[in-house]
């Protein structure tokens, strides 16, 4: 019996694990895909966007892969558990005397294997990929105006609107341009001239030279007979666009940069407040938690025992996610504020889904939790049948 035990818990885990990377792949993919979007209009006027594209990419997999896994392993293990049920297979394994506790072990497993990559990608991978993301934007932002000069074409980025009719191979030299910037006060200043060049000082600054040209300030609030002022005229300007910095600030702007080690004391991270690292600290925690509970929420949604099996199991497990999803999100929100204690945004989440999970779970299964060994006579005559087949 103990080998036959064996060789199942091997086969279910890798039904499940099967239907587990697969469901994790398709999710992945489908919230790739919509930030995809947003990611190619950002590098669009980059030099290097697609190098750009693919590292911001690879960036984001750790954030959307931790949303990813528990909604992945959820569903495979009802899909998992819902196809043995149909195929008779599970009543054929209840018959030799495993219960559905004894039967729950390899899906446990997973769960606790899943628990420990979601908390390294959620503590570890996924504060570095969001600081790589956001030096990845930092640089093509300062690098934006440099190639937003294209030939014959007027392109607008940021509060700016250039032009240039040549641009030479090695794209410092430019022909006939024209510059318009938008100010946040309202007014706009423009310069143009027959010739330019795009220059980079030391410290990252870029800055326009225009040759022999002309500009002009135009106020917010002005009459038809007086529409400009500060006209000028110049053989030489170097007009600096951007003054950001080509270094990136240091990593701890806020708490999502931070690793699950240094969240416990932020004192060394003067922006980040101890609320918001705290709340962050016990989020984590507690999804990973959340995890190991799945396969008690997933059986009683997955076995179907009685002669018309019920087709609703993953839509309650979907609405199951989305509900505990949101009560996770605002339990946070409340702990980030500091309105309620940091594990008070979550732990209650956590220990009230457990408490749900433990009743259905016993409920299925015919017996308290926790009483693992009975005899093989008895031990399944308290299995709910999915259509009140029980005592036929």
């Amino acid at each position: 019996m103990t080998s036959t035990g064996g060789l199942i818990d091997r086969y279910l885990f890798k039904e499940c694990l099967r239907l587990f990377a697969g469901l994790c792949g398709l999710v992945l993919a489908i919230l790739l895909i919509e930030r995809l979007v947003r990611i190619v209009e950002l590098v669009a006027n980059s030099e290097n966007g697609g190098v750009a594209s693919f590292r911001m990419v690879i960036d984001l997999i750790p954030h959307y892969l931790q949303l990813a896994i528990p909604a992945a392993l959820f569903l495979g293990m009802i899909i998992a558990i819902d196809r043995l049920s149909r195929s008779g297979e599970l009543v054929t394994m209840l018959s030799a005397g495993l219960s559905l506790q004894r039967l729950s072990r390899p899906f446990f497993v997973l769960a606790a294997l899943a628990a420990i990559v979601s908390l390294f990608i959620s503590g570890f991978l996924q504060p570095m990929g969001r600081y790589d993301f956001r030096q990845t934007v930092h640089s093509i932002e300062t690098q934006s105006f440099k190639a937003a000069f294209q030939e014959g074409r007027f392109v607008r980025f940021d509060n700016y609107t250039v032009w240039t009719d040549f641009r030479d191979f090695s794209g410092q030299t430019l022909g006939e341009t024209f510059i318009l910037e938008a100010r946040p006060d309202g007014s706009e200043r423009f310069m143009s001239a027959p010739s330019g060049k795009l220059l980079e000082t030391g410290a990252g600054t870029f800055a326009l030279q225009l040759e022999q040209g002309r500009g002009a300030t135009l106020e917010a609030e002005r009459d038809e007979a007086n529409s400009s002022r500060d006209n000028l005229q110049f053989q030489t300007m170097i007009w600096p666009v951007t003054s950001e910095q080509a270094a990136f600030r240091p990593r701890g702007n806020d708490e999502r940069e931070l690793t699950l080690f240094e969240l416990g004391d932020v004192s060394a991270y003067p922006g980040v407040r101890q609320d918001a690292a705290t709340a962050s600290l016990h989020d984590q925690l507690g999804r990973a938690a959340l995890i190991l509970i799945l396969p008690l929420l997933a059986f009683p949604l997955g076995v179907n025992l009685g002669r018309k099996p019920r087709a609703g199991g993953i839509v309650f497990g979907i609405v199951t996610l989305l509900i505990v999803q949101k009560a996770l999100e605002y339990g946070f929100q409340m702990a980030e504020t500091g309105a309620v204690s940091g594990w008070a945004g979550t732990w209650p989440v956590v220990f009230l889904t457990a408490v749900a999970g433990i009743y259905f779970f016993s409920s299925t299964a015919g017996e308290p939790l926790l009483r693992w060994r009975r005899s093989g006579a008895v031990r399944n005559e308290g299995l709910v049948l999915s259509s009140g087949e029980q005592g036929k």
